[in-house]
C-alpha cells in the first residue's frame, strides 16, 4: 500500500494533475529564473514555447500545463546551459500517467499546424545542440552528441540497397558495410553516409560532413520525446 505523503512533504511525481506537479518542480528550487518569473509560473508559457504561443492558446487549460510539463526538462537545461547557474537541482520526472497525458497534448499541439510545429521543433532542437555540444561539461557533450545523432538518418547495412559497390564503404574509415553495421546518413546528401562510430568521432571534432563540409544540424522532426 502506497504510503501518504507527510504535511508539507512534495513528491512531484506523485501528483497526476498538471497544475501541483509543475507548483512541487518550482518549490523544489529546479527551475532558476528571476523572482517575478518564479511567481507567475506556471501562468505564463515556457520560454522556449513563445514562438509557438498562439498554437498553445487554442488548446484547453489543461493541455496548456500539459504541453509545459512536456517541455519543462529540456526548457530547464537550455537556461541552465545559457546561464550556469550554481543551484542545479534536477527535475522530478512526471508520474506514467502525467507523461502519457502530456504525450497526447503534444499530438494534439502538432495537429493544430504540422509545419509550423516542425519548423520551431527543428529549430528548438538545433539550438539545444549547439548549446550542449559547446559546453564545457563532457556530459553535457556526450547528450549533444546522441541528440544528434538520433535525429539524423540510422539505418543498417542491408537498408542501404545501394547497386554500386563503391558507396557500399564507409569513406571515413574506407571498411565495406557489412548486413548488422549501424549505418549514419547525412541530410546534405543520400549518398553522404558512415559507419555511426566512425561518424561519431568525426562529429566531436568537425561538426560538419566529411565529404561535402556541409554543417550536420537536425533537419527534420521525428516523432520521439524532445528531451
Amino acid at each position: 500500500m502506497d504510503q501518504p505523503n507527510l504535511p508539507g512533504e512534495d513528491h512531484a511525481g506523485a501528483t497526476d494533475e498538471p497544475l501541483d506537479y509543475l507548483g512541487a518542480v518550482v518549490r523544489s528550487g529546479a527551475i532558476t529564473r528571476s523572482g517575478d518569473n518564479i511567481q507567475m509560473f506556471p501562468y505564463n508559457y515556457l520560454e522556449i514555447l513563445v514562438p509557438i504561443e498562439d498554437l498553445i492558446d487554442t488548446l484547453n487549460d489543461r493541455q496548456q500545463l500539459l504541453i509545459m510539463i512536456y517541455f519543462l526538462e529540456v526548457d530547464t537545461h537550455i537556461f541552465r546551459l545559457r546561464h550556469t547557474p550554481q543551484n542545479q537541482v534536477p527535475i522530478e520526472q512526471p508520474s506514467d500517467r502525467l507523461q502519457a497525458e502530456a504525450d497526447e497534448a503534444l499530438r494534439a499541439l502538432i495537429m493544430t499546424d504540422p509545419q509550423r510545429y516542425t519548423d520551431f521543433y527543428v529549430e528548438l532542437m538545433n539550438e539545444y545542440l549547439t548549446l550542449l555540444i559547446h559546453s564545457e561539461d563532457p556530459e553535457d557533450r556526450l547528450m549533444g552528441m546522441e541528440v544528434l545523432l538520433q535525429h539524423l538518418v540510422n539505418i543498417n547495412g542491408s537498408e542501404l540497397g545501394s547497386d554500386d559497390p563503391t558507396v557500399d564503404a564507409c569513406s571515413i574509415c574506407q571498411d565495406d558495410y557489412t548486413s548488422a553495421d549501424s549505418i549514419i546518413v547525412l541530410p546534405c546528401h543520400s549518398s553522404h553516409h558512415f559507419h555511426r562510430r566512425c561518424i561519431e568521432t568525426w562529429l566531436h571534432i568537425h561538426l560538419d560532413c566529411p565529404n561535402c563540409r556541409a554543417p550536420v544540424g537536425i533537419a527534420q522532426a521525428p516523432a520521439r520525446r524532445a528531451s
